[in-house]
Formats: C-alpha cells, structure tokens, sequence
C-alpha cells in the first residue's frame, strides 16, 4: 500500500494492522471538515488487502470531542445550504459510519476523554470498543438544538434498546466509561495506561482468526434488525456453507482432531 501523509490524523500499516490515530489533540481531536474527509480516505485505504484488522483512536488527552464548534459556526452559512450540507455530510455518514460498518475486517475503537456526538458515533459504529476509565460520552446533538446525525439514532437503539436511547439522545447528558460498558456501547473498560496494550492484543486476537468468517459474522450482524427469521436463516446457511469451502474450515478440523491451536490464514 501507498504511504499517505495527512494533516489531522496519523495512518500507518504494520503486519495487517491499519492505526488510525486522530492527531488534534490541541482540540480533543474535534471533527473539522478536514478531518471528515482524511478519516474517509484512511478508511477508504483500509479496503486493500493488506489490511486484516483496523485500529481507531486518538492522539493526546481525548479520542474526539465532537464537532469543531467554532469551524462549524464560521461555516454557518455553507452549512444552512443544502447542497453544501449534503455534500459534507455525506463524507461522515456515509464515507465514515457506513464505511466503518461495511469493512470486510474488524474495526477497533480506542476511546478515552471527551468522546462526544461524532466520536461517541464512531464508537458506535466500530465491531469492538475499549473505553478507558476516564471516558467522558456525550450524545451532544441536543445540546446544539439538533436532531441526532452519523447514524447515533440508528446504532445507539441498536446497543442499548429503544428507550435508553432516547435517554441519552433527548437528555444530553453526559456519562462515563462504567455506563457505557453496562449499556453495551463498549466490549471493555480499563485503565488509561493500559489502553494501547489492550488495542494492541485484541487486534492480535483477530489477525489470527479466520478472516473469512469474521467477516461473515460482521455482515450477518449488519442485516440481524432487518430480515424475518426464515429468511435470516437461509442466509445464514448460505454464508456457512461458502465458509465450508475455505481452507480455513479444513484447518480448524485438523486442529480439532490434534488437539491445538489453529492456525488459520
């Protein structure tokens, strides 16, 4: 893969490992325009078949802060012009969130600090998240008199059922690390210090995992909301049966019957 540079955020590839790393930490990494458009294109990399899990955090004191207020203010205008709003907000909602969901490939989210409105999105959005004790979320949308954005009343309802979702989304009340765990919006909640280590080990946990399967999980998960039981069925039995055909399904066979780890591609 292409080495890229970018101006607020950080993308490197080590052994099948994507880290995007936020890198604003002068502002809590708060989501700029320009950061929209970076972290599209990092995720956008992340397609290539280097690429086996995908890593996400953030530089400094917080994961992300939410929206850059004071840019957002400036832009007003640009903002009350739909087109304008269209064309932007496509690149977070879509180029983001729905890429972040349609990645063949695990996506990591480490979060700590401020992770308000778009950055409690994209922890919303990741396959497995790691808080750190002092993680501050924040649904924040109602907060700005608006109506929430980056698919928060889509996935938030989805974590935490329908009416503590409209808790958080209409209260706009903040709540830490411990909450979001027992909500289900995080996997995990460790001590700030040992945040990185965590990310680390369970990225390792998935590069040798059966990628073909993982992502088969990741998909039927996608779809779990929207098909009646028989049909969800079918698919299911489609996708075991294409994963039967990989030399990964032979593997875990053998490792089975010899009594060890697997061993998978």
């Amino acid at each position: 893969m292409e080495n890229i540079s970018f101006e607020t955020l950080d993308f490197s590839l080590s052994n099948g490992i994507a880290e995007i790393k936020l890198n604003m930490p002068e502002y809590h990494n708060a989501i700029s325009m320009k950061m929209i458009d970076e972290l599209a294109e990092a995720l956008n990399r992340c397609e290539d078949d280097d690429v086996k899990v995908v890593l996400i955090s953030g530089e400094g004191m917080s994961f992300c802060a939410g929206a850059n207020v004071k840019e957002f203010l400036e832009n007003l205008e640009n903002l009350r012009n739909r087109d304008f709003f269209n064309k932007s907000g496509r690149v977070i909602n879509f180029g983001v969130v729905k890429k972040m969901r349609e990645l063949k490939k695990p996506v990591i989210v480490l979060t700590k600090g401020f992770t308000f409105g778009a950055g409690m999105s994209i922890v919303l959005a990741s396959d497995y998240a790691i808080a750190s004790d002092d993680t501050i979320f924040f649904g924040g949308f109602i907060r700005l008199g608006l109506s929430p954005d980056i698919g928060t009343s889509f996935l938030l309802p989805r974590h935490v059922g329908m009416k503590r979702a409209f808790e958080i989304m209409s209260f706009g009340e903040t709540f830490g690390a411990k909450k979001a765990y027992e909500l289900g919006i995080v996997n995990e909640v460790v001590k700030r210090d040992d945040l990185e280590e965590r990310g680390n080990y369970v990225a390792q946990r998935y590069l040798k995992a059966p990628k073909e399967a993982v992502a088969r999980i990741k998909e039927l998960i996608n779809i779990a909301f929207d098909n009646p039981l028989e049909r969800h069925l079918e698919i299911e039995m489609n996708h075991t049966y294409e994963t039967m055909l990989t030399d990964d399904f032979e593997e875990g066979l053998r490792a089975v019957l010899e009594r060890r780890e697997p061993r998978f591609r």
